[in-house]
């Protein structure tokens, strides 16, 4: 008997507890990454990046040894925002950064670090498929004209106490072309999904980086890079993984 009191107690103790906690309301950031990964799921329904046409697949792997670079995979909204921790740009100290995604397939990783970080001014895709890269811009000319780009960026700059009003027309772009030839002069963060470069892109990549990124911060890449000076390592999320597991992000530094 004493058994049973003790077990209905113990019960009502956790449901006194799932029930007061369910109660407690989200924090703006939650509440935030929920909306996020909603407009996330509904604007690019449809727009996907993993199915493009075999003639533009045959012309982007022209060339190409080992890994075919048509091959498509990107960071879950999870992978995303560790890696923005890690970079500090979910902090609004010091001058707002401009955030290069470079080989940034259907662009759900630039609107993401766009909308949720503060520490980020402006946000930049590079993609080389113009399927992919017309399917970012179409999401995104979606996203601005429904005014919820704006109404998030605002809550965001809000929670952050930055008085600047969002101007999400100007802060996000597309750029079709490779990456290897995009201005990165001004940009402070770049993340390379690299996986499936070969050693003379990789090697290209890491000269660019070096020469021309005079304002860099940070940069990630799925494979390592020669040249520049490595600090760290981060297990991400990414959307070809099983649950729980990741892919190796290398962390540089110029």
């Amino acid at each position: 008997m004493a058994s049973v009191v003790c077990s209905f107690a113990l019960l009502s103790v956790l449901t006194l507890a799932s029930t007061s906690a369910a109660a407690i309301p989200e924090g703006p950031a939650e509440s935030l990454r929920v909306d996020v990964d909603r407009v996330l799921a509904t604007y690019w329904r449809g727009r996907e990046g993993y199915s493009i046409s075999a003639k533009e697949q045959r012309r982007l792997d022209r060339g190409a040894r080992g890994s075919k670079p048509s091959t498509y995979g990107e960071l879950t909204a999870e992978g995303v925002r560790l890696l923005a921790e890690r970079w500090g740009l979910d902090d609004t100290e010091g001058a707002p950064g401009i955030f290069a995604d470079l080989g940034c397939g259907v662009g759900k990783m630039v609107v993401q670090v766009y909308l949720e970080c503060p520490g980020v001014g402006r946000a930049l895709g590079v993609e080389l498929s113009a399927t992919r890269c017309r399917r970012a811009r179409e999401a995104w000319e979606a996203l601005l004209l429904s005014d919820e780009a704006f109404e998030l960026r605002q809550r965001l700059l809000k929670s952050s106490g930055c008085e600047e009003e969002a101007s999400p027309q100007d802060e996000v772009e597309f750029i079709q072309g490779d990456l290897l030839e995009a201005d990165i002069s001004d940009v402070t963060h770049i993340y390379l999904s690299s996986l499936c470069f070969d050693e003379a892109t990789l090697f290209a990549s890491a000269q660019k980086v070096q020469q021309e990124g005079r304002q860099l911060r940070g940069v990630a890449s799925l494979q390592p890079l020669p040249l520049l000076r490595k600090v760290g390592e981060l297990l991400l999320p990414m959307s070809w993984a099983s649950r729980g597991l990741g892919t190796m992000a290398y962390l540089y530094e110029t």
